[in-house]
């Protein structure tokens, strides 16, 4: 699963899943769909703020006081299902409220009152499931610098993809791939870039095709190295996986702490 501060966790193909028309609406309105998953993850980025800065009070338990633990950062927070979908129901929200704005037709009003509602529940649905958490978050990786080197190999076209990995081995979620044409008698080679203070190194995901790139590496390739792809080396293997999951769960208040 994606870290929130990943970004948006859902794709403009999540929306138009829900929503058919979504594309037609946006073309005719003038309205940028990205635009509108970027604000409605900056929205609710202000509402997990203020669950993480909220007071937490001392719990009593067979009368030992029992605390609620250490300080948890936004950067922990994983992107669980019932978060995905209020991410997803609040874009659209407000890609229907411009539309109707923008024109004022009654049918836009519907759509923006009804997803309205269903960000309403999935905001409810988050909240009853509560915080999904990391204890060390790991963070997406940016999209592989791809090179070549000086190799006895036939050339093609190969795509990699790298995941940073922590002290316990755990991978954040896989970058974005790149790809590169590599010419007979070359070898690919994979660069990172960014690297985070807690990744211990990285993972290479490569192949000939998207859907084909298997994990290249038996342990993590330190962040200041680069990997050589030799095509055919390794033909089978894990997929680039999803990220982190949840470490543990924190549950969610429905109202306002008060002293």
């Amino acid at each position: 699963m994606a870290l929130f501060v990943d970004g948006p966790a859902c794709t403009i193909n999540d929306l138009t899943d829900q929503d058919a028309d979504l594309l037609d609406v946006a073309l005719t309105n003038n309205i940028n769909v990205s635009t509108k998953l970027r604000l409605a993850v900056e929205e609710i980025r202000t509402d997990l703020h203020l669950w993480l800065n909220r007071p937490r009070p001392a719990l009593y338990q067979a009368g030992l006081e029992v605390l609620w633990g250490a300080a948890l950062r936004i950067e922990q927070i994983v992107v669980t299902p019932p978060l995905k979908r209020w991410e997803a129901m609040h874009a659209l929200a407000l890609v229907y409220r411009d539309a109707y704005f923008s024109q004022l037709v009654d049918r836009y009003q519907a759509k923006w009152q009804e997803y309205g509602k269903l960000t309403g529940d999935a905001r409810e649905s988050f909240v009853a499931s509560g915080l999904g958490l990391v204890s060390d978050p790991v963070i997406q990786a940016a999209p592989p610098v791809l090179s070549t080197t000086p190799g006895p190999q036939k050339g093609g076209e190969f795509y990699a993809s790298v995941t940073w990995v922590n002290s316990t081995n755990q991978e954040g979620t896989p970058s974005y791939a790149s790809s590169i044409t590599v010419a007979d008698g070359n070898l690919m080679t994979v660069g990172v870039t960014g690297a985070p203070a807690n990744a211990v190194g990285f993972n290479v995901y490569a192949g000939a095709s998207l859907t084909a790139m298997f994990l290249q590496n038996n342990v993590p390739i330190p962040s200041g190295a680069t990997y050589e792809y030799v095509p055919g080396q390794i033909a089978q293997g894990p997929l680039p996986g999803i990220g982190q999951t949840p470490d543990f769960m924190r549950p969610l208040a429905r109202t306002i702490l008060r002293g």
